[in-house]
């Protein structure tokens, strides 16, 4: 009994250390969940890039590049074919993970693991605006 009270002491003491902690550095990176789901009829509105030219690309599951896009004239319409690759991909809702006025990143809600393709299908879309080298985030 006495081993009991000691062990759920000290899960008492570790509780009020962890809250008087706080959360951990780099802990929204653990978090697979972050961003707001939305669908693809809603795509084309979160655009924050303006009317300048977008370099855009695929990313497979795996984190590789599925195609590459190229540059569009504007967000929009990149953002329209991306929603288009989505469509064919039977994906209807997307997680956007990071949208400001130079970049937005958007995924698949749900990793899809079935079958020898695993890895290998589209996962999310990167677009960047061009110039000033930030091509560079669509590879990271």
């Amino acid at each position: 009994m006495g081993e009991l009270v000691a062990l759920l002491v000290l899960l008492a003491v570790g509780g009020i250390i962890r809250l008087l902690m706080g959360p951990t550095p780099g802990e929204q990176l653990i978090d697979t969940n972050k961003g707001d789901v939305i669908s693809l009829n809603d795509l084309t509105n979160i655009s924050t890039l303006g009317n300048n030219a977008v370099h855009a690309v695929l990313v497979r599951q795996s984190g590789n590049i599925y195609r590459d896009l190229g540059t569009f004239v504007s967000a929009e319409a990149a953002l329209a074919e991306i929603a288009k690759s989505f469509r064919r991909a039977k994906v209807d809702e997307v997680r956007v993970t990071h949208a400001d006025e130079n970049a937005i990143a958007v995924y698949r809600c749900v990793y899809s693991d079935i079958g020898r393709a695993e890895g290998k299908k589209l996962g999310g879309a990167r677009i960047v605006r061009v110039g000033e080298d930030r091509e560079r985030w669509l590879t990271v």
